[in-house]
């Protein structure tokens, strides 16, 4: 949960915000850490106004009426983005799945030796394992990625449990120790978008300054990882 403040001329966050296996993000004091509002107060303003905002529009029922009280935005956005979290929580195996979906789908396109990563394999999962058959499965990360991509991770569609799918296929590796290793490195809120980005602790070698961008029904709009 996060607090929100007009100060020196920008809104200020305070609080964490909890992204799934992308970390919980965190500003111990007010625009002090890894948690970002994009938009000055004249340009929310401005949106505002109008009867149709694309960036804004999700937002109307926290902000309008209120565009000559800064303080009472501030009050809006941190409502709508607790509102946002709320969500995610809510929907987190979703989130998670889309997350994972992605990262499986690059490793499996360019077949990554991820078992070359000493903390990303079980002790003793590999002793009687061909490595160089394990993407020799009859499923892939590709086959649900049309469930994910562009399309709305807020708990209205039905979905393949994609880490348990991932589980089974790849029984050697160590998810639970991959989600704790994870560094949250940055989200910012723009409007009806939340912007994020994180890496593993295993040397980046799996996420490294992986990033996208959820609009307000949580769809996946932005997929990167370097």
């Amino acid at each position: 949960m996060i607090e929100i403040i007009y100060k020196d001329g920008r809104f200020l966050a305070k609080g964490t915000f909890s992204l799934g296996i992308a970390g919980v993000f965190e500003n111990k004091e007010f625009g002090d850490g890894n948690i970002e509002i994009r938009a000055g107060l004249h340009e929310i303003q401005e949106e505002l106004k109008k009867e149709q905002s694309f960036s804004y529009q999700p937002l109307f029922p926290w902000l309008k009426g209120k565009e000559g009280d800064k303080d009472a935005i501030a009050k809006g956005l941190a409502a709508y983005y607790n509102q946002k979290e709320k969500e995610i929580r809510e929907n987190v195996k979703q989130i998670n799945d889309c997350i994972l979906c992605y990262l499986f789908d690059n490793l499996e396109d360019c077949g990554y030796p991820f078992w070359e990563i000493e903390e990303a394999i079980l002790p003793g999962s590999l002793d009687e394992v061909d490595v160089d058959a394990i993407y020799d499965n009859e499923e892939c990360a590709y086959e649900w990625m049309n469930e994910f991509y562009k399309l709305p991770n807020n708990g209205t569609i039905e979905k393949t449990d994609v880490e348990g799918k991932l589980r089974n296929l790849y029984p050697m590796f160590n998810f639970d120790g991959l989600y704790q290793s994870i560094i949250p490195e940055g989200i910012t809120f723009s409007g009806r978008f939340m912007e994020f980005q994180f890496s593993d602790g295993w040397g980046a070698d799996l996420f490294c300054s992986a990033y996208d961008r959820f609009d307000e029904n949580l769809t996946s709009c932005d997929w990167h990882n370097h």
